[in-house]
């Protein structure tokens, strides 16, 4: 029998105690992810011209190191106190990240700094993510948080084509500097928003502790229901450029640029919805709109399909993703809440590596065409999932039984 989580405390403070913290959080995030995407273009530019899997080593191994210790900094979050020190210490161990790569000291030398930029992005997120989930009141905290991950998605909007700018103009120097620069702004920013509801520190044999902490309970269902969309994301991402090719399919860097404006507009939107009507009601249209798309992009034979796809699979994503946010923010009491957003952002890494790397082997098994078609599989599992062991009526009915 499996019983109902009980639900976080609601917040003691309102909206208009907590907006300038709000807001200062949601620039803070901006310019943080702003040195993200600008890293996303920069490291594999600083490598041209090394070996193929050195490039991809170097590449990967960043999202390697974020999946291995995302859980253990859920645990560093959720030891109370202040949990801006974790905050500081991603923005400035990103910071130091791209100092590195501004020495250009080699690709395995960057390969290590790729690794401390990984693990710091993980503290960043993690932190930051439950200090703004405590903070939001019950009743804006779905569209608030909508409007803090659109916050960092916009940052994709203009952050590559940034870097490449400077890389063309000034050189790689200039680039990786300006992304570390765009890191320390975030932890100036971040300052302004603190931690207003932080937890008392912990004492020995609280509930979330150490190794047991490392996955959180209430966090962990709905993140299997977002890795339903993660995994075939990953896919997307590894194998569409070829897809595209193989099919003469246009320039693909405007899937991904539809992607990402529906993503946006998702993210500012799924969560004032999911606040009126409930989360049920946007989580499974999105799960259907991602598997609807896939299988049509399995199938896809023209330019203006591909963006229709690229429009529904953003839409299906962004919006499964605030909605699972909100509900495990809701269903995490505060203290431990640091473990559920880092079990919840795990389902990122796990996908990335499970749709491009698993599925490749499926790919060089079979086509593009039919493994996209077989990602459809991962949606539809998602709303089984998700009615079954995450929605309100699903947990009600397994209690009842």
């Amino acid at each position: 029998m499996t019983s109902i989580p009980a639900p976080a405390p609601a917040s003691a403070l309102t909206w208009q105690q907590v907006k300038r913290p709000y807001f200062f959080a949601l620039f803070s995030v901006h310019a943080f992810f702003v040195a993200y995407s600008m890293s996303i273009v920069q490291i594999p530019r600083a490598l041209e011209g090394e070996p193929e899997w050195v490039v991809g080593f170097v590449v990967g191994v960043f999202g390697i190191a974020g999946m291995i210790t995302r859980p253990l900094t859920g645990v560093w979050v959720d030891r109370g106190g202040n949990r801006q020190r974790w905050v500081r210490a991603g923005a400035i161990g990103v910071a130091l990240s791209f100092a590195g790569y501004a020495l250009d000291l080699g690709p395995w030398v960057m390969a290590i700094f790729r690794c401390v930029q990984g693990v710091a992005m993980g503290v960043f997120t993690t932190a930051m993510l439950a200090i703004v989930g405590n903070l939001l009141p019950p009743e804006r905290r779905g569209s608030a948080l909508g409007f803090y991950q659109a916050a960092n998605a916009a940052a994709a909007l203009y952050g590559a084509a940034l870097a490449l700018f400077l890389i063309d103009r000034f050189g790689f120097g200039a680039g990786f500097m300006l992304a570390g620069g765009a890191a320390l702004i975030s932890l100036l920013l971040a300052a302004g928003t603190g931690d207003p509801m932080a937890p008392p520190p912990r004492v020995a044999g609280t509930p979330g502790r150490g190794l047991h902490g490392l996955i959180s309970p209430t966090a962990l269902m709905p993140a299997l229901v977002f890795l339903c969309v993660t995994t075939p994301w990953g896919t997307i991402t590894a194998f569409l450029p070829l897809f595209a090719l193989e099919r003469d399919l246009g320039h693909v860097g405007l899937f991904y640029t539809a992607a990402g404006l529906a993503q946006l507009t998702a993210r500012m939107s799924a969560g004032w919805i999911g606040d009126r009507i409930g989360r049920d009601a946007v989580v499974i249209p999105a799960l259907a709109a991602a598997g609807i798309a896939l299988l049509v992009l399995s199938q896809v034979q023209s330019p203006a399909l591909l963006i229709a796809c690229a429009l529904a699979y953003g839409f299906g994503l962004a919006a499964t993703q605030t909605s699972i946010a909100v509900m495990v923010i809701e269903r995490t009491p505060p203290a431990i809440l640091g473990s559920g957003m880092a079990t919840y952002t795990m389902a990122w890494d796990v996908g990335q590596v499970l749709g491009a790397i698993l599925l490749g082997f499926v790919v060089d098994a079979t086509s593009y065409s039919l493994v996209f078609a077989l990602t459809a599989l991962f949606p539809a599992a998602g709303v089984v999932l998700f009615l079954t062991r995450v929605s309100g009526r699903g947990t009600r009915a397994a209690t009842e039984g």
